[in-house]
């Protein structure tokens, strides 16, 4: 289990009567105190302090203009998580020598910006289903036009189609509950091997974070992942993948087919049965073998 699994168990026992609202409450205020978190703060702070109001500095030499409401989401790539300012600093390392970008589950845009800017020859298709993330992400491509980023807004599955879907957040997830939510919407539905067929795009490096949907998404996308054999970056929801009928065991198995290796973000093999016993939100690396 890992820590952060370790300590939620912890708050879980120490304060069984407590909402869970109160619970993540207490859990973000312990994140707070995080020396690594302070940290990154200070050297966030110290970016920024000339970066105009409507500007953040994601790293040295990497300055976007941002929508106001992307402030946030995107500080926690650069402070706020230890595991998503790794995820980025992963990402922008192991992807400086790549061209051509696939972001599935793009948000507001962040990896996409981050890759395209500053840099002609690169460029991003960004694919994000959420209303509510899509203006968000429309309105960031606008104010950094210089970036090469294409954006389809579209859920990608195994097969094209509809998804009904519930938001968390900005986000939109795949859920069996999904359809009794008033709130749902219903989304078209498309595989990477499609979109990636239909515009031409040969990507060299991919990143999926879907929200528990990574097995459909694979499983679409593997005419994609033969034919170009792209660095991927996979975000993996071990509860959300187990609530839609599937496993980590079945991902693992997945992967191995597709012809990849898993390695977390510093670059140590992540065996089958140490993937299996994943028990919290979890980012890893996945590389072509040969």
């Amino acid at each position: 289990m890992s820590a952060a699994g370790k300590a939620r168990r912890l708050l879980a026992v120490l304060l069984p009567g407590r909402p869970l609202d109160a619970v993540r409450r207490l859990w973000h205020r312990a994140q707070r105190l995080d020396p690594r978190r302070l940290h990154r703060r200070r050297i966030f702070r110290g970016l920024n302090r000339r970066a105009a109001a409507g500007e953040i500095v994601l790293r040295p030499g990497l300055r976007l203009a941002i929508d106001p409401r992307a402030r946030e989401p995107f500080e926690w790539f650069c402070f706020r998580s230890p595991e998503m300012v790794a995820e980025l600093d992963a990402f922008l390392a192991r992807s400086a020598d790549r061209h051509r970008f696939l972001d599935v589950g793009a948000c507001h845009g962040l990896f996409s910006l981050a890759f395209a800017q500053g840099r002609p020859a690169a460029e991003a298709l960004a694919v994000e289903p959420s209303p509510l993330a899509w203006e968000v992400l429309e309105s960031n491509l606008r104010r950094n036009a210089g970036a090469r980023v294409t954006a389809v807004q579209a859920a990608v599955g195994a097969a094209p189609g509809k998804l009904t879907m519930r938001y968390a957040w900005h986000h939109l997830e795949a859920s069996p509950e999904a359809a009794g939510d008033p709130d749902a919407v219903e989304i078209a539905l498309r595989t990477v091997d499609l979109l990636c067929k239909e515009r031409e795009f040969r990507p060299d490096v991919v990143k999926i974070d879907v929200e528990g949907y990574e097995l459909a998404v694979l499983r679409g996308a593997r005419e994609t992942l033969a034919g170009s054999r792209p660095l991927l970056f996979l975000e993996i929801h071990p509860a959300r993948i187990a609530e839609l009928g599937g496993s980590l065991g079945e991902l693992s198995a997945l992967l191995s087919e597709l012809g990849y290796r898993v390695f977390d973000l510093a670059g140590a093999p992540v065996p089958p049965a140490r993937l299996a016993a994943v028990d919290a939100v979890s980012r890893f690396l996945c590389q072509p073998r040969g």
